[in-house]
């Protein structure tokens, strides 16, 4: 390996003006070497954390804090070595690139000072187109012809060589410069994923109460948006309150989008676990799982309302088809003398009309009661719906069009009754089982705790950046 700049060439004619490839190989190579020792130090260090976040042995209170304080600074430790170790490996490199530069230029260099004074000394001037060292070529017998021939090839060859490997050397130490500056620009503390990471991490208590709070509002604005559109639905009650349900249910659904987001961002930094994000999702998908089921019961209302029509008029038409009254009605309207009598035996016949025709679907809904609201979920509108669904089948009991549409809208009904019971199961049991963040006593099933507070990096992802 090079020694170093002290020891290259200072004029680097005719080749060039200057050193091309300046740099102390040594030092390059100490840089690595120091490195190494830090990032073998680093890791000294993370065997130790690690020591900490596996003994068994530790007991009282501090220790659960201890060992997971251990395990967040482990992990950035990790980071922190890996990057001393990927930037000692891009200065080795370096260095490797540096001293075969250094040596092929030198090489180049004295291949072409050697040349140059072999020109010089065949023609007497270092300069092929003055006139003296024209003239001298000319006076050259064969051999010396010969010999000047083969100076200005390796002249040639020797500024060939140079241009390769300063030009190699360009662009191998830019590719490593561009490494490392990567390297270094992910560095702990940089970027505005590090600094949102740092600032959850700082005030992760706070956060964790916060959204510990909203929780139970969340679930308590649900159950009192419920309770009043129930009663609505029961006995009469004042417009004020009755437009508070909806802004109830909005700020429910917004508190769950807010506490998705937060569980994610926390989960994403290790500063919480996958589990709450999971639970976030699943409450999620059961609410728009609901306006599904919700829109379902609406579409089978609505085609029980047309086929309880049809079935009506075909009923309707039936009747009218096989009515003898009808017919003798009918002869009596065209035997009829004078007007008078015509004109009663018209009023006899639209009566009898009148008496056949079968009764259409209703046009309003019926008023559930509360055990039908408790059975379509605890949604007054959908039991209303499947209520007016029911009694429609009911008065064409023979029509497979106005029963099948009935069913589709009771089995929507149940749908949604299962997601209700299901959906408050979830949160109610989540509530009951799970550690808080409030109340440090709270009684929670320990091994439901740490599932929801499992995450595959101790660190979060940012520390595992490149």
């Amino acid at each position: 390996m090079a020694t170093g700049t002290k020891n290259r060439p200072t004029d680097w004619h005719p080749l060039g003006e200057a050193d091309p490839t300046p740099g102390d190989v040594d030092g390059v190579t100490a840089g690595q070497k120091n490195m190494q020792s830090t990032a073998a130090e680093i890791r000294l260090q993370i065997k130790k954390l690690k020591t900490i976040s596996d003994d068994t042995t530790l007991k009282g209170k501090y220790v659960d804090e201890l060992q997971s304080g251990a395990d967040k600074f482990r992990g950035k430790l990790e980071k922190s070595a890996g990057r001393y170790e990927r930037v000692s490996a891009q200065l080795g490199e370096w260095a490797t690139e540096l001293d075969f530069a250094q040596t092929s230029t030198a090489k180049a260099l004295s291949s072409a000072k050697s040349a140059q004074a072999d020109i010089k000394r065949l023609l007497g001037s270092a300069d092929p187109d003055s006139e003296s060292a024209k003239k001298a070529e000319e006076e050259l017998d064969h051999h010396k012809k010969e010999e000047l021939h083969h100076a200005r090839g390796v002249l040639a060859t020797a500024k060939s060589d140079y241009q390769h490997s300063v030009e190699s050397y360009e662009a191998k130490s830019k590719d490593i410069a561009k490494k490392i500056r990567d390297i270094i620009d992910d560095a702990l503390e940089d970027g505005f994923w590090s600094w949102v990471s740092n600032i959850i991490e700082q005030h992760i208590d706070a956060i964790k109460i916060t959204l510990e709070v909203i929780g139970y509002i969340a679930t308590i604005a649900a159950i009192a948006a419920l309770a009043i559109t129930v009663l609505a639905a029961c006995i009469a009650m004042p417009g004020l309150l009755l437009a508070l349900a909806p802004m109830l249910l909005t700020f429910g659904t917004v508190a769950s989008v807010v506490s998705l987001g937060m569980h994610s961002l926390m989960a994403a930094t290790g500063n919480g676990g996958w589990g709450d994000v999971g639970f976030d999702i699943l409450g999620l998908l059961t609410f728009k799982a609901g306006g599904a089921v919700a829109r379902g019961v609406e579409q089978g209302a609505a085609a029980t309302q047309r086929a309880s029509t049809q079935a009506a008029r075909r009923a309707t038409a039936d009747a009218m088809a096989n009515s003898p009254k009808r017919d003798a009605l009918q002869l009596a309207v065209r035997q009829a003398k004078g007007k008078k009598a015509r004109d009663a035996a018209l009023a006899n016949l639209e009566k009898h009309k009148k008496s056949l025709k079968v009764r259409g679907a209703a046009q309003q809904l019926p008023k559930p009661t509360l055990a039908e609201i408790a059975k379509a979920g605890g949604d007054p509108n959908l039991a209303a719906q499947v209520k007016y669904a029911g009694r429609e089948a009911a008065k064409h009991g023979r029509d497979a069009a106005t029963q099948s549409a009935a069913h589709q809208t009771a089995r929507a009904g149940a749908k949604n009754l299962g997601l209700f019971v299901g959906g408050t199961a979830l949160d109610l049991g989540d509530k009951a089982t799970g550690s808080s963040d409030i109340y440090s006593k709270k009684w929670n099933i320990e091994p439901y705790s740490e599932a929801k507070d499992w995450n595959l990096y101790n660190t979060g992802l940012y520390d595992f950046a490149p």
